[in-house]
């Protein structure tokens, strides 16, 4: 499908619009997609993920980089009318935006972009499992910078002691009669246990991940500090990792996004 762009209204008309393939659009954040069939309810699963884009947001808010405005595009398999389709691919980006302000209560900017029905599908519609995963709601997130509050100033310079009182006249004391000497016994204390790294201890919690790519993916969402990113991959990771571990993970990715950037 191609989609028209409007350029400026005093430019030329033969070079007034551009063409925009769906393969040159951003990739969306998250797909919610299974829709059931003709139906722009919610299931128990997309409940789900929906609750997950939640606490993705909502961590978001802790790090530098916020999630500030959330964008829904509805979509539709080839299966009915295209006009019908359209009023159908809005009804599942309302609901999901209904789902979503019932939490956030104005905390946070949702926008439902116009459907384009059954134009753009990702799958195959000639098949039953490409249909299912057409009948979704993309999502797009827009996310801001958090500056830095500004380093303290440093303090002011220490005033020199004033010296009151000339000890250059003092004579030292001999030489102790006690003199000691180490003990030939005593060994030394070796040092314990190096501390376990932060990537050591990230492919420790990993471990219980099958997938190797999906290993990857949340080490290098943690190390990089994109918590936003991170409830989406523990969605795709199922009951592979322990709620224990999940909040140990959160709070690494949590402690990477407020270093400092080099």
């Amino acid at each position: 499908m191609y989609i028209w762009e409007r350029r400026g209204l005093g430019d030329n008309p033969a070079t007034e619009r551009k063409r925009i393939t769906l393969a040159m659009r951003p990739r969306p954040y998250l797909k919610l997609d299974r829709f059931v069939y003709n139906r722009a309810s919610l299931t128990p699963r997309l409940k789900a993920m929906v609750g997950s884009l939640v606490k993705a947001v909502e961590l978001s808010w802790k790090s530098t980089q916020p999630i500030k405005v959330i964008r829904l595009i509805g979509h539709t398999d080839s299966t009915g009318p295209e006009k019908y389709n359209v009023g159908l691919g809005n009804r599942r980006a309302r609901a999901v935006e209904e789902a979503l302000q019932d939490i956030f209560k104005g905390r946070i900017t949702i926008i439902v972009e116009p459907s384009p029905g059954e134009t753009e599908p990702t799958a195959d519609n000639r098949t039953n499992d490409g249909r299912e995963r057409n009948r979704r709601v993309e999502v797009f997130i827009t996310t801001g910078v958090v500056t830095p509050p500004p380093p303290p100033p440093p303090p002011p310079p220490k005033k020199p002691l004033i010296n009151l009182w000339d000890f250059s006249k003092l004579k030292l004391p001999p030489e102790s009669v006690i003199i000691t000497k180490p003990d030939p016994y005593s060994g030394q204390i070796h040092p314990g246990p190096k501390p376990q790294s932060l990537e050591a201890r990230i492919d420790e919690l990993l471990s219980g991940v099958s997938s190797r790519w999906l290993r990857g993916k949340i080490r290098n969402a943690i190390l990089s500090g994109a918590c936003a990113l991170l409830e989406a991959w523990f969605t795709q990771a199922g009951g592979q990792l322990s709620e224990k571990q999940k909040e140990e993970l959160r709070k690494r990715c949590l402690e990477a996004a407020k270093k400092p950037i080099r």
